[in-house]
């Protein structure tokens, strides 16, 4: 089930630079069953607004992102329903997930409380690695008690191996890999949790 909370059309060859802001919030009941009907939904969205032939790799890897963002609803939010908010624009396509569950945690490998508690000064504007594989290290960048950037650092070819290493933020990395810009933020006055992925087009 979804609602449109500030659709705007376009001209279907319209250039992207010139296009109107069009955004759909789709309501999600955070179970597995509705999760792929939902999937196909935003896809389609994204295809309505992007027709031409040449987003379709940006709508590729949307597709990833949302598979994630939907994963991580039904596994970790702790709530009965989430909003995923698409954005798209003449700039980007912008993809937000919010819920009032559960706030974020890093896992306990990281040398700092979690981000539940208030982070000491002296972690603000850290990088921390949070996740690595044969592939690429995961990297958070604490910008506040609430608000915390991904970013990942691929690594040589010449390191991959068999044996992988996957973690609990394994997808975090597929979010940040598939997009410009990945981030989290907490609005404690809501407590509500949101995390965007930004998609340059």
């Amino acid at each position: 089930m979804s609602k449109v909370h500030n659709e705007t059309m376009f001209w279907e060859n319209e250039p992207v630079a010139t296009m109107t802001e069009v955004k759909k919030e789709f309501i999600f009941s955070n179970d597995s069953l509705a999760m792929y009907p939902l999937l196909n939904e935003i896809i389609s969205f994204l295809k309505t607004h992007l027709p031409s032939e040449q987003y379709s790799f940006k709508i590729s890897n949307c597709k990833q992102i949302l598979i994630e963002l939907l994963t991580n609803a039904v596994k970790h939010s702790e709530t009965d329903n989430t909003v995923i908010s698409v954005c798209i624009n003449g700039m980007n396509i912008e993809i937000t997930k919010s819920d009032k569950g559960r706030k974020f945690y890093l896992n306990n490998q990281t040398r700092w409380s979690p981000v539940s508690r208030s982070l000491e000064k002296m972690y603000i504007g850290e990088k921390i690695k949070i996740y690595e594989d044969d592939l690429a290290n995961l990297y958070a960048v604490i910008k506040n008690e609430n608000h915390i950037v991904f970013e990942i650092e691929d690594c040589s070819i010449s390191k991959i191996s068999r044996n992988s290493n996957l973690l609990e933020h394994y997808g975090l990395l597929i979010m940040a890999k598939f997009s410009n810009e990945f981030f989290y933020r907490y609005y404690p006055e809501t407590k509500l949790n949101e995390f965007t992925a930004i998609i340059n087009v």
